[in-house]
């Protein structure tokens, strides 16, 4: 006989027992000593207390068990005279655990005295109950080894589609936390290109997790002591909620994080544990997953005051934010990197413009102070934070053509004559062909080459007009005509701010572009009177120094 063996018994078998209920019979459970595991009394059916509330059957079952213990494979027994019992084992890691059996009766068994007997201790009229017997009616003798490989091949079946159910459940289960791991991934990838704004992207980080682990609060704190890492250090960023203060949190994530080790969580339950007992502002069940970057710890991602039935650290919280501390450790390299090659380019081109500007000490800082005004310009306005520093590096350079100008030119003390100011008018398109072929500076170069183009048409190189003129260069030529009238030359004094003022008014519609101009002369010039005052006294300890040389 083929083996049928039933797998461990897990899960539901109520379709099972009322199938075979419909056909006469009843489905029960036991261990390997007969003993039942899942009893089919209780629920009102006379045939089910007929059978299995009575001692002798009960007996019954566990001389059968060990007659089947003895066997290959179980085989159908007649347990009492016209009550077979037709096994199918339960299998736990493939050693018997007990038996499925299905309690099938013949003619012979209302007929038997024991059959007066299970009638009184299940309280069942002998009578009624014969007649209900006659109305299933029962299997003759017969057919009893068919009717037992039914029950088996049926057995076999609801095993089958228990452990495909198990089967089933278990992957639901692990494409739903794959799905959340990969959708919380997905977001937080989708913003790893943020390495100019570190504190959003730990905000995202922060809070996406908190919307995927069923934890009240998520914190992430960077070292303040980390190289390269010391501009991303802001203290604790909480999202969620807490009782506690930031404070108290931050004390308390600090003293954790001096605890980490690359890659080993930190679990702590200061409700149960006393030695942990000073973590209990951080709440029930706390998961701390270090951030780590060249085998050193820089940071911590915790998770606090876990919800729901369930308060341990489960191996799906543990996979999840430990996937999201690796992504924020590629972050804040990535973003450290750029942070170095931002400040590296930057100071570049301020080097570059600093030594152009040099070469008239009447206008040393004008490119310093023209991407400063032109920066909080473009703020006035409304432009975007990254957009405003475009601006600001539009402005920085925007005089870098004048590298390829005679320095006679440049520092000419008397009016320019023709020749030379045509030459001076080059300095835009110099400018443009230095910086052309550099990827980074391609959406300020509308700022370098039309700077010195006026509202009216009358600027140059192109002679553009009106908002034909790019924004950036706009934006330019109101920084660039004030720093210039507010500085002195050679062959004049600086204006008053007052005189200043009065000649952008005075142009405004003409050179101005006429809505940039009324923004301008609103803004605060604090700052810039700082950097011009900075600059004068840098000059006349220049200009001591070369009177002492001399």
């Amino acid at each position: 006989m083929k083996d049928t063996s039933y797998p461990a018994f897990r899960g539901d078998n109520r379709q099972l027992r009322l199938r075979l209920r419909k056909v006469g019979m009843v489905f029960v459970t036991c261990d390997d000593a007969g003993v039942m595991i899942e009893s089919p009394t209780g629920d009102g059916d006379w045939l089910a207390e007929l059978l299995f509330t009575s001692e002798i059957v009960k007996e019954a079952m566990k001389e059968a068990t060990q007659q089947w213990a003895q066997q290959d494979h179980p085989r159908v027994l007649e347990a009492l005279p016209g009550l077979w019992l037709a096994p199918s084992e339960i299998r736990d890691r493939r050693k018997c655990s007990g038996y499925a059996l299905a309690a099938i009766l013949t003619n012979q068994f209302a007929l038997s005295e024991n059959f007066i007997k299970m009638c009184h201790v299940a309280g069942l009229a002998p009578e009624t109950t014969r007649v209900k017997l006659e109305n299933l009616p029962p299997v003759a003798p017969l057919e009893i080894n068919r009717m037992a490989d039914f029950v088996r091949y049926l057995c076999e079946d609801n095993a089958t589609m228990i452990t495909d159910h198990i089967v089933l459940e278990n992957l639901g289960q692990q494409l739903a936390e794959s799905y959340e791991e990969i959708n919380l991934l997905y977001t937080i990838t989708q913003s790893i290109t943020q390495v100019d704004h570190p504190e959003n992207f730990i905000a995202i980080v922060c809070r996406e997790l908190l919307a995927t682990l069923p934890y009240a609060w998520i914190g992430a704190l960077i070292a303040d002591d980390t190289e390269r890492m010391e501009r991303f250090s802001r203290g604790l960023t909480v999202t969620g909620e807490t009782d506690e203060s930031e404070e108290v949190l931050h004390k308390l994530t600090l003293e954790l994080l001096g605890q980490a080790s690359t890659d080993i969580p930190l679990i702590l339950d200061p409700g149960i544990n006393p030695d942990q007992a000073r973590f209990a502002p951080l709440g029930r069940t706390v998961l701390a997953y270090p951030i780590s970057h060249n085998n050193k710890v820089i940071g911590l991602l915790v998770a606090g005051d876990k919800r729901g039935d369930d308060l341990t650290a489960s191996s799906v919280d543990i996979k999840l934010i430990g996937a999201t501390a690796s992504q924020m450790s590629i972050f804040l390299d990535n973003a450290a990197l750029y942070d170095d090659l931002n400040s590296m380019f930057l100071g570049m081109l301020e080097a570059m413009t600093s030594a152009i500007d040099a070469k008239d000490p009447y206008t040393c800082g004008h490119s310093q102070r023209v991407a400063h005004l032109t920066q909080i310009l473009a703020e006035s306005i409304g432009l975007d934070e990254q957009t405003c520093k475009r601006m600001h590096i539009a402005g920085l350079v925007h005089d870098v053509g004048k590298i390829g100008i005679s320095e006679d030119v440049l520092t000419n003390p008397g009016k320019l004559t023709k020749a030379e100011f045509d030459e001076m008018k080059k300095h835009p398109e110099i400018g443009f062909r230095i910086l052309k072929d550099i990827p980074n500076l391609r959406d300020i170069l509308p700022g370098v080459l039309y700077h010195h183009e006026a509202w009216t048409g009358n600027g140059y190189p192109e002679q553009l007009r009106g908002e034909e003129i790019p924004l950036v260069a706009r934006l330019i030529t109101l920084a660039d005509a004030f720093d210039a009238m507010s500085s002195s030359r050679t062959y004049r004094d600086s204006l008053s701010r007052e005189e200043v003022f009065a000649e952008i008014k005075r142009c405004t519609g003409t050179q101005f572009d006429p809505e940039l101009a009324p923004a301008f002369l609103g803004l605060d010039f604090s700052e810039y009177d700082q950097m011009a005052e900075a600059y004068h006294d840098r000059e006349i300890e220049r200009r001591v120094s070369g009177d002492r040389a001399a």
